[in-house]
């Protein structure tokens, strides 16, 4: 792996790791819910971005902010943990596959994540986000 590679795939799993850090604070309602607080999220989604959630329902840009937006204070004790971010570098792209694991109470829901990177200037972390695909894990 190349020394540009290498950048690339520490902005990619940073990137992983900040929104999904924003997202339990946004969950637990710790953030105000006002469309300000998620100019961050929004920031570093593409124009053209795409999730395919477990369920298998296809998400546009503006359906998933709407999502977030909704889902405001919705769990009171959420925590949100990735790990095992394993990266593929094509170019100016990365693919990553991570896990994440939500656990809410006594419930604990993971899935497997696979998320295609390009660069961004602007951006925090200097990548967007392009494509999201979500597959349940078992416990």
């Amino acid at each position: 792996m190349t020394e540009t590679d290498s950048s690339l795939v520490e902005q990619c799993r940073r990137e992983v790791d900040e929104l999904h850090a924003f997202f339990e604070l946004w969950f637990v309602g710790e953030l105000p819910q006002q469309r300000t607080e998620l100019r961050r999220f929004e920031g570093v989604l593409a124009e053209d971005f795409r999730m395919i959630q477990p369920s298998g329902l296809t998400r546009s840009r503006d359906g998933i902010v709407a999502d977030v937006f909704d889902a405001h204070g919705a769990h009171e004790d959420v925590t949100v943990e990735t790990s095992t971010f394993e990266p593929r570098v094509v170019g100016e792209t990365c693919l990553g596959t991570y896990e994440e694991w939500q656990t809410t109470g006594e419930e604990r829901t993971g899935r497997v994540a696979t998320v295609l990177f390009r660069r961004a200037e602007g951006t925090p972390n200097g990548v967007e986000w392009v494509h999201l695909h979500e597959t349940w894990l078992a416990e």
